[in-house]
C-alpha cells in the first residue's frame, strides 16, 4: 500500500442532516454486504450549530430513500425512519462528517466526547482514520486507548501506543518509545489493515 499522509481536522460548528431508512441487525440479510442490516440515506441540508437526530420528519417527503444503497432491498413502511445528523469537520482541503466511516483515510481528530482514560498527555483523545482493504470505508484508531493485548491493563499511567508530535501542527509518530507496556511494536491491527503511523504517514 502506498503511504498515506495524515492531516488534522477540526469541527466547523455546522451539521449535515440526512433522511435515513434502515433495518436493525436482527433483520440482516446474507445477500447484503452490510451484516448489520439494510441502510440508505439522502443528505437534505446543512445547518449552523449542533442538531440532534430523531424520527419526527414527515414520512411523505419524497426525498426519503426507497432501497438499500448496498444491495437494493426495497424498504417497507414498517422499517425504520430517521432524521440523521452529524457534525461537520474540515481538514486536508475538504469537509466531511464522521458518520459510517465516511471520513477520509488519514484524517485525525480529537474524539473530545471520550472519557479521560482515552486521552494523551496533551488532553487530546487522538483518533486516526485507517484504511480498509475490503471496502472504501475507514475505521478510527483511538491512539490513546488501551490495546486489546495490553500487558498492564490495571495501570492507568502508561500508554500502549506512545505518540510524538502535536497532531494539530506536526507530523505524528506512534511507537513504543516511552512509558508503555509490552504489547506489540507500536503498530495497529484494525479491521483488515495492519500498519504504523510514522512521521505523519500511515504505512504498512
Amino acid at each position: 500500500m502506498t503511504p498515506i499522509r495524515t492531516f488534522w481536522a477540526d469541527p466547523t460548528g455546522r451539521s449535515w442532516r440526512w433522511l435515513r431508512r434502515f433495518t436493525f441487525s436482527d433483520r440482516s440479510d446474507p445477500a447484503c454486504v452490510d451484516r448489520y442490516g439494510h441502510s440508505a440515506k439522502v443528505r437534505i441540508e446543512d445547518v449552523d450549530g449542533e442538531v440532534a437526530s430523531g424520527d419526527s420528519w414527515p414520512h411523505d417527503d419524497p426525498r426519503w430513500p426507497t432501497s438499500c444503497e448496498r444491495c437494493g432491498y426495497v424498504f417497507q413502511r414498517a422499517d425504520e425512519w430517521q432524521l440523521f445528523a452529524w457534525h461537520e469537520y474540515a481538514g486536508g482541503g475538504q469537509t466531511f462528517t464522521l458518520a459510517y466511516g465516511e471520513a477520509p483515510v488519514g484524517a485525525m481528530y480529537d474524539a473530545a466526547w471520550l472519557p479521560d482514560n482515552y486521552r494523551g498527555p496533551d488532553g487530546i483523545a487522538l483518533a486516526v482514520m485507517c484504511p480498509q482493504k475490503a471496502t472504501s470505508k475507514a475505521l478510527d484508531w483511538l491512539v490513546d486507548s488501551r490495546a486489546s493485548n495490553c500487558t498492564m491493563p490495571d495501570d492507568i499511567v502508561h500508554q500502549c501506543w506512545v505518540r510524538h508530535g502535536d497532531p494539530r501542527t506536526e507530523p505524528v509518530t506512534v511507537d513504543k518509545n516511552g512509558l508503555t507496556c509490552a504489547a506489540g511494536g507500536g503498530s495497529i491491527m484494525i479491521g483488515d489493515w495492519h500498519g504504523f503511523l510514522r512521521d505523519g504517514m500511515l504505512v504498512e
